[in-house]
């Protein structure tokens, strides 16, 4: 673990940098592994990408401290969900923004798969982690498309400049 000499998030309205990224907008999404019986752990990602190629793969920023990071290493598999307009509770519970008597995995409705847990009804995919490497503060998780199911996706979640929008 790496402690910081000074808050990498504090006053980010100053920070230019933080400025163009929130102005980039993004597709909120759950990662999550383990089991829900057991070990589970998810984290609320936006930063993330998927890349064509044979196979398509999938990059992902991770807070490197979080309980995803470390048992994601263990298991080497991944469960992303997409989140929809009514997810917003569950995009503040996994991002540690709002408490969930019972933990994260008690808001929404939660199904165990080969990957990890998967919000239920919503879009996902599940992905085997080829490599993992700090870049900045997080953990840059790579990994290859190894599953996928679309749903409709009516009321995309999407984070901009702070706030939540649907498209």
């Amino acid at each position: 673990m790496t402690i910081h000499s000074t808050n990498p998030f504090a006053d980010p309205i100053n920070e230019p940098a933080r400025q163009l990224r929130g102005r980039l907008g993004a597709r909120v999404t759950i990662w999550a592994a383990g089991a829900l019986d057991d070990t589970a752990a998810g984290l609320t990602v936006s930063s993330m990408m998927v890349v064509p190629g044979s196979p398509w793969r999938v990059v992902g920023l991770v807070n490197v401290d979080s309980d995803l990071a470390e048992l994601a290493a263990d298991t080497a598999r991944i469960a992303i969900s997409l989140l929809d307009g009514p997810d917003e509770e569950i995009s503040e519970t996994f991002s540690g923004a709002l408490p969930s008597l019972g933990g994260p995995f008690a808001r929404g409705d939660w199904e165990d798969s080969e990957w990890g847990p998967r919000l239920a009804r919503r879009s996902w995919a599940g992905i085997g982690i080829e490599q993992t490497r700090p870049l900045g503060w997080l953990l840059e998780v790579t990994g290859t498309l190894q599953h996928i199911e679309i749903t409709e996706d009516p009321t995309p979640l999407h984070h901009i400049r702070g706030r939540y929008r649907t498209l």
